[in-house]
C-alpha cells in the first residue's frame, strides 16, 4: 500500500503536475489525520467499554452489600424487639409477688438477653475499595455518588452514637456485678455457682430491686436508640438500592 502512494507520488512530480501533487499530498494527510481520529474514537470507546464494566461491578457488588446489610438490619431489630420484650417482663415482674419459679424464669431471660448490648456491623468492603482506590470518581452520576458516601456516613454516626450508648451502659452492668448475685444467675456463668443456693440469688436480685431496674431501663434505652437508628437506615438503604439498581440499568444499555 506504502509502495503504491509513492509511485502516485512520484508520477504527479515527473509530471510536472505541482498542483495536483500539492492536492494529493494534502488528501493523503487527512486519510491519515481521518485514519488516528478513527484509531482514537476506537480506543476512547473500548476504555469507555472498560470502565462502564468496571463501574458494573462495583454497583453490582454495592447492590450485593445493601441487601446483606437490610437482612442484618431486620434480624437485629427482631433480635432488640425479643430483648425489650423480656426487659418489660422482667421491671413488671422484679418487684411483684409472683411465684418462685415465674421470677427466676425472668431473671434468668433478662441476664441472658436483656443484657445483650446489640451493635450494627455494615458490610463495607466494597466502598472502602471504592474511596481507597479513586474509583468513586467512575460512578459519573453524582447524586448517586453522594447518596453512597451519605449512606456509609450515616453507619458511622450510629456507630458512634451506639459506642457512646455502651460507653455509658457498661459501668451500670458493672455495678450490678459487683453488688448483686447476677453471675449466679446469667445462663453463662451459672455453672460456675451450682454450690451456692439459687433461691437465695434470686432473693438477692431482688433485694436490690431499684438497681436491677435501672440497669433495664437503661439498656432499654439504648437498644430503642438503635433500633430507631437502624429503622431510619433501612429507609436509606431502600433508597439508595433503587437508585443503583437504575443505574446499573442504564450503564447496560
Amino acid at each position: 500500500m506504502l509502495k503504491f502512494f509513492r509511485r502516485i507520488r512520484q508520477s504527479l512530480l515527473s509530471d510536472h503536475k505541482f498542483s495536483k501533487y500539492l492536492l494529493y499530498a494534502i488528501g493523503e494527510i487527512l486519510l491519515v489525520v481521518i485514519g488516528i481520529l478513527i484509531a482514537l474514537h476506537i480506543n476512547n470507546w473500548n476504555e469507555s467499554r472498560k470502565l462502564n464494566r468496571l463501574k458494573n461491578i462495583y454497583i453490582t457488588r454495592l447492590i450485593q452489600d445493601i441487601e446483606q446489610d437490610t437482612i442484618k438490619i431486620n434480624y437485629v431489630v427482631s433480635e432488640i424487639k425479643k430483648n425489650q420484650k423480656t426487659i418489660n417482663d422482667f421491671i413488671s415482674l422484679i418487684n411483684s409477688k409472683t411465684n418462685q419459679y415465674v421470677l427466676d424464669t425472668v431473671i434468668t431471660n433478662y441476664f441472658s438477653r436483656g443484657w445483650i448490648i446489640s451493635e450494627f456491623i455494615p458490610t463495607t468492603n466494597t466502598y472502602k475499595d471504592l474511596s481507597q482506590t479513586g474509583n468513586m470518581k467512575i460512578i459519573k452520576n453524582g447524586e448517586l455518588s453522594n447518596q453512597i458516601i451519605e449512606y456509609y456516613a450515616l453507619f458511622e454516626e450510629i456507630d458512634q452514637s451506639n459506642n457512646v450508648n455502651k460507653n455509658w451502659i457498661i459501668p451500670l452492668d458493672l455495678e450490678v456485678a459487683k453488688l448483686t448475685a447476677a453471675f449466679e444467675l446469667d445462663p453463662a456463668t451459672s455453672d460456675l455457682f451450682t454450690h451456692k443456693n439459687r433461691i437465695d440469688a434470686i432473693k438477692d436480685i431482688t433485694l436490690h430491686a431499684n438497681l436491677m431496674e435501672r440497669n433495664a431501663a437503661g439498656h432499654h434505652w439504648i437498644n430503642k436508640s438503635l433500633s430507631n437508628n437502624l429503622t431510619i437506615m433501612k429507609d436509606v438503604s431502600s433508597s439508595l438500592l433503587k437508585a443503583l439498581i437504575k443505574e446499573r440499568k442504564i450503564t447496560e444499555k
